[in-house]
């Protein structure tokens, strides 16, 4: 059972208002479970109890996910020493998304991280075929695009990252969608064994240039363009690191690269570039 700053309130609310039960999710949205109050207690379906004091101390970090064990709340937070890196689920009013190191993983501001992928594989619509999603994530991209497509195959190399799909409710389809084919290794050395003209779609949305940078690569552009179909289409999420301070243009240089692979009719568009290999 997981709580964010959005279950506290509405827990805190119901106690204040003097009612004996209410209903909220305890799935970070994905369905609605009872919660009973008593004696300045919450109740809940499996026989555990959070004081107000705890409710109180979810609903101070807004910033973090927390899972009900023992009693006790607990933050979905930790520290990789494989990595060097911090991870925490990041709520949000819809799906969560990960934080690693202080970096969002999905646009938070103005909209979703549902809303962010949504509007990322609609720059590749119809998403159809094969589709080859290069690193995972919590799974929202395989997840949306396997809607409409014949198979996605996505790659996950961080083993932080796999534990919180495993956490994430909105990851569970992940592991149960006969569509997906998830691959826990390195993009960069997987991609090598797969078959050349391939896929039809490829949505390259990797971490920040500073996190990944072989996956910004030259050589890594190649195989790309190799395993993508003829009128295969692609999209490359860049951001915008450095455009405000340093006046770097990440997606130009992206575009350079990926034109030098052999894609056409490249363009920047909603935080990266879309290309096709024709």
């Amino acid at each position: 059972m997981l709580l964010s700053y959005i279950q506290a309130k509405q827990l805190l609310q119901a106690k204040n208002a003097g009612l004996s039960s209410v209903e909220i999710s305890l799935d970070l949205g994905r369905s609605i479970s009872k919660i009973e109050i008593r004696y300045n207690k919450f109740f809940f379906p499996d026989k555990q109890e959070l004081t107000e004091y705890n409710i109180k101390n979810v609903l101070k970090k807004d910033t973090n996910c927390f899972l009900i064990r023992n009693n006790d709340i607990e933050k979905i937070q930790f520290f990789s020493e494989k990595t060097n890196r911090y991870y925490k689920l990041f709520p949000t009013k819809s799906w969560p998304t990960i934080e690693i190191s202080g970096i969002r993983m999905h646009v938070v501001k103005d909209m979703t991280p549902k809303q962010d992928t949504e509007k990322k594989i609609e720059l590749i619509s119809p998403c159809i075929g094969y589709v080859l999603d290069t690193c995972t994530g919590l799974g929202y991209t395989a997840i949306i695009a396997s809607e409409t497509a014949d198979s996605v195959f996505t790659f996950e190399i961080d083993e932080a990252v796999i534990e919180l799909q495993k956490i994430n409710p909105w990851s569970k389809e992940l592991f149960e969608n006969e569509k997906i084919h998830r691959y826990e290794g390195d993009t960069f050395k997987e991609i090598k064994m797969l078959k050349s003209d391939f896929f039809d779609r490829i949505i390259h949305d990797p971490p920040r240039l500073s996190l990944a940078t072989l996956l910004y690569s030259q050589e890594f552009y190649n195989e790309l363009f190799r395993v993508a179909k003829q009128q295969g289409k692609i999209y490359h999420y860049t951001g915008r690191p450095g455009a405000k301070n340093r006046n770097i243009n990440l997606a130009k240089n992206v575009i350079k690269r990926l034109s030098i692979a052999g894609f056409s009719g490249l363009e920047e568009v909603y935080n990266g570039v879309t290309g096709e290999k024709k």
